[in-house]
């Protein structure tokens, strides 16, 4: 089984990513948080810094590009290949309200007929432009013009788990490299059951290779994934291994963390985070906010998480996780 680390908006960037691997090594894939390709033709600073292959040290990297216009996402990818990057990610799975409203994230699948479209130009486009679109790993050995490999990260429709027959048939049209299923349609955001359902469906129907996405968060989660779906060789991750960083580890048959891990790795993360952030405020924007993941992982930590929340200077912060740290007992899922 192969391992991706989903991202994470506002958490996940190379800070982040270079100390989980250094920390708790075993993530096959990760992902960027995604990059807005608009009329402006640019990237944010911000952006630019979080793709720069110097910058990121860590197994494999995917930049995932959100947009709903053709020309701007060829433009993305073509950004993305002089980097060196020979693969991007079409995020078609945000359910955030704002990003939905502007047509973008699995607002996309409002409407089927303009998701189909926007492939059909969007391949169009590559070809007019020389570069060959790969599906896999044997398509790329053999062409030798400029290629690259397009994944895509969706939900499975707006309102209803039933518009995914629409979804399925415009995804089988394309050369997709992969399709990365999160089991959820838009208005559930991260709440209710999966639909396991419609992840069979996916199996059974698509012609591309599928990776499993959506409450992974103890190793059971995984054993019930991998007993339901004993086709699928690939899952991807996201909140399990922001509130337990070892969870990958312990589901290849390894030790849980120990609160010494999670020490270092908190403080790697710190120092990842200083010569990016520029001042003390940024930095405890961040780690505070991934506090409140990491936090759900030491019982009976709310009572000081206020403590944290309220740190003005990076030594009031340190000495409330120090105080957590000391006070909850370290209760990774089992």
């Amino acid at each position: 089984m192969k391992f991706s680390f989903a991202p994470m908006e506002g958490i996940t960037g190379y800070p982040f990513r270079n100390a989980f691997q250094q920390c708790f090594p075993g993530i096959d894939r990760f992902y960027t948080p995604f990059l807005s390709a608009n009329d402006t033709f640019s990237f944010t600073t911000r952006e630019i810094r979080d793709t720069d292959p110097e910058r990121n040290h860590v197994p494999d990297l995917v930049p995932q590009i959100i947009t709903n216009n053709s020309e701007m996402f060829i433009w993305a990818i073509e950004e993305m290949m002089k980097l060196g990057y020979n693969e991007v990610n079409l995020n078609v799975g945000c359910p955030s309200g704002t990003v939905v409203a502007k047509g973008k994230g699995s607002g996309m699948l409002r409407s089927p007929d303009r998701l189909d479209e926007f492939f059909e130009e969007s391949f169009e486009l590559l070809h007019k432009r020389g570069i060959h679109c790969c599906a896999n790993a044997s398509d790329e050995e053999a062409v030798t013009s400029p290629s690259v490999r397009i994944s895509v990260k969706t939900r499975i429709g707006i309102h209803d788990a039933s518009e995914v027959g629409d979804i399925i048939p415009i995804y089988n049209r394309y050369p997709l490299s992969e399709v990365i299923v999160h089991g959820r349609v838009q208005k559930e955001f991260y709440k209710g059951g999966i639909h396991y359902d419609v992840f069979r469906k996916f199996i059974e129907e698509s012609r591309h290779h599928l990776v499993y996405n959506g409450d992974i968060c103890t190793k059971a989660d995984y054993e019930r994934i991998s007993a339901l779906f004993p086709e699928t060789d690939t899952v991807m991750i996201g909140r399990g291994l922001l509130m337990n960083p070892s969870l990958v580890r312990e589901i290849k048959g390894g030790e849980k963390a120990t609160l010494e891990e999670i020490k270092h790795f908190h403080e790697t993360l710190i120092d990842n985070y200083i010569p990016e952030m520029g001042s003390d405020k940024n930095l405890l924007f961040k780690v505070k906010e991934y506090w409140n993941w990491l936090s759900k992982s030491f019982s009976g930590s709310e009572r000081y998480m206020k403590d944290i929340r309220k740190a003005h200077s990076l030594a009031e912060y340190r000495a409330a996780v120090r105080n957590l740290m000391a006070n909850c007992e370290l209760a990774m899922n089992p």
